[in-house]
Formats: C-alpha cells, sequence, structure tokens
C-alpha cells in the first residue's frame, strides 16, 4: 500500500515526460529551456525540472480537445 501512495506522488522527470508525450528528451530539454509554454506546467525540485502525472495527464486532454477550426503549421494545400 505504501508502495501504490509513493507512485501517486512520484514526479516525473524529463525522460518521463517525454516518453508520455512520444518526445524525446532532449527535445523536452530545449522546450523547457526556449518553449516552456508548449509544455505542461511544472515545479522545479532542487532546480529541475520535474512534472506531477495528473496534472500532465489533464493538460494533455485539454489541448487535444481544444478550440474546433483552430489549427497549428502550415495550412494543406488540396489539389
Amino acid at each position: 500500500r505504501n508502495s501504490q501512495i509513493m507512485d501517486q506522488d512520484k514526479l516525473w522527470t524529463q525522460r518521463e515526460l517525454a516518453t508520455y508525450l512520444s518526445y524525446t528528451e532532449s527535445t523536452i530539454a530545449r522546450m523547457v529551456s526556449q518553449q516552456p509554454e508548449r509544455l505542461p506546467p511544472r515545479v522545479s525540485v532542487l532546480g529541475k525540472p520535474r512534472w506531477h502525472p495528473e496534472v500532465v495527464k489533464q493538460w494533455t486532454l485539454s489541448q487535444s480537445t481544444g478550440h474546433l477550426g483552430t489549427t497549428i503549421g502550415r495550412p494543406r494545400v488540396i489539389r
């Protein structure tokens, strides 16, 4: 039972976040320093970024169910 509680309280590292989001660890490291707004909210532990798993999961859902009709990137050219 104690290990269950500890697992729930465990913060994710850059590697764990990268695995969950299907990014490389180096992409997450770059985004932390250059584009933090494109990542879920984080906490710093001894100067290192960490993420609460539940916050990441909620953030991911909110990103995927965004505004209808909005797109990111270059528009498609239909021929």
